[in-house]
């Protein structure tokens, strides 16, 4: 009888160990960081990914910054993203509420709109004095672009990709977030989402779940750390959004125009039947709000030719080159399937499938 029962009970530790070893396979799994994407346009012929990398498009972007500068380039565009974002990390260290805070261009305020854990997280670099917060981010977004030239093995000359060195000029963060995006692995993902939100899309693309639960445990931990700060936010999202909303005339994007946001969805949505990761950082520039001419940026790991046709300065032009980017990707899956393309000739364009 006894015997038995030893035998049941070595039985029912057996099972019991077996499930827990099954369950940790399956969490290590999906914890498990993906492999490295392919390059974008990797797959292209190397002659002409080299000349049009490495001399046509760098060509264009000087042209378009001699043409910037020809009609004049306002100075006070250096830095100025630094100077929003210390005032409000600023204005809460002091006591005070950084969604009332804001930065002057040539006389008309631009808000301060971070999230609480970007307040947090700059506060400490805020005993600076302005000036030095100033330069530091701006040498750290241009290390920072430096850094996602290279991760994209680009020619060096892309360094002057419109909307990138737009970004690196006002060091804005956004700069800094797709360097620890590219070249970050866990801990600079979970950062960047911590600095700006725009981080988590791709992060959702690329299945990098171990960096998006670290910084949903840090924003949590926020969270109940700093309620009042997260209630003050909260209740003030819907001002701020409309606020940012009025400075940036709507923004680059889809959003809040629903003739195009509908065509977008549709597009990426398409989109991510053939390539999630494309459509996860397409997301940032086609329809995240109020976004900038420097989210173009998030374009350069999905395509650089689809990223350089974002850099025309043109309102819509984000969405409008993502839809026509879904296009072709469906395009190539056709020719594809007709079988008349070439095993030995890739005709894909960015990533392949």
């Amino acid at each position: 009888m006894s015997m038995s029962r030893s035998v049941r009970g070595h039985g029912g530790s057996w099972s019991a160990d077996l499930i827990a070893s099954r369950v940790g396979r399956l969490v290590r799994r999906a914890l498990a960081e993906p492999p490295s994407p392919p390059l974008p346009g990797a797959s292209l012929e190397p002659g002409f990914r080299r000349r049009w990398l490495g001399f046509f498009l760098p060509g264009a972007f000087i042209l378009f910054w001699v043409m910037t500068f020809a009609v004049g380039f306002n100075s006070q565009i250096v830095g100025f993203d630094a100077r929003i974002y210390y005032d409000g990390s600023a204005a809460w260290l002091a006591g005070g509420n950084p969604w009332t805070t804001g930065a002057l261009l040539d006389g008309h305020l631009f808000s301060y709109a971070g999230l609480p854990p970007t307040a947090i997280l700059l506060a400490p670099m805020t005993l600076l004095p302005e000036e030095a917060f100033l330069w530091l981010w701006l040498v750290l977004s241009v290390v920072a672009a430096i850094v996602i030239v290279r991760a994209l093995r680009l020619p060096v000359i892309w360094v002057v990709y419109p909307p990138l060195a737009m970004g690196f000029m006002s060091a804005n963060p956004n700069v800094v977030v797709v360097a620890l995006l590219l070249a970050g692995a866990t801990w600079g993902g979970a950062l960047a989402s911590v600095i700006k939100i725009v981080a988590i899309p791709p992060l959702v693309g690329e299945r990098r779940w171990r960096a998006l639960l670290l910084a949903a445990t840090v924003m949590g931990a926020s969270a109940i750390l700093l309620p009042g700060l997260w209630w003050s936010f909260l209740h003030q999202a819907g001002t701020v959004q409309n606020a940012i909303n009025a400075e940036s005339s709507g923004g680059f994007s889809a959003w809040g125009k629903p003739y195009l946001l509908i065509p977008t969805v549709i597009s990426l949505g398409v989109l991510a039947l053939l390539d999630v990761r494309a459509a996860a950082w397409l997301v940032v520039p086609a329809l995240f709000p109020t976004a900038q001419y420097h989210y173009a940026m998030f374009a350069l790991p999905v395509d650089p030719f689809l990223a350089a046709s974002m850099a025309f300065p043109m309102y819509w032009m984000p969405p409008l080159a993502t839809i026509g980017y879904t296009a072709v990707r469906i395009g190539i899956v056709a020719w594809r399937s007709s079988g008349r393309a070439s095993p030995h000739r890739p005709e894909a364009l960015g990533n392949s499938e």
